[in-house]
């Protein structure tokens, strides 16, 4: 079943954190939100993440067009 994704506003709040890359060969972990679904509130959710500016800092990186709609 794919994820229900939410997008945080404090690192601290997040399950994860996400870079977004430009390459495939790049992606690591995305297998975690690839598919899901964006909702609208946090207690929907059953994954939250939080973008990051860093690849180093990210523990999930994906294409832009793979991330949760």
């Amino acid at each position: 079943m794919p994820a229900k994704v939410f997008i945080v506003n404090y690192k601290s709040e997040a399950d994860y954190t996400v870079f977004f890359v430009d390459y495939r060969s790049d992606e690591k972990n995305a297998e975690i939100i690839k598919g899901g679904k964006l909702v609208n509130y946090k207690s929907e959710a059953d994954v939250k993440v939080f973008i990051v500016k860093y690849k180093s800092d990210a523990k999930i990186c994906i294409l832009r067009e793979n991330f949760p709609r």
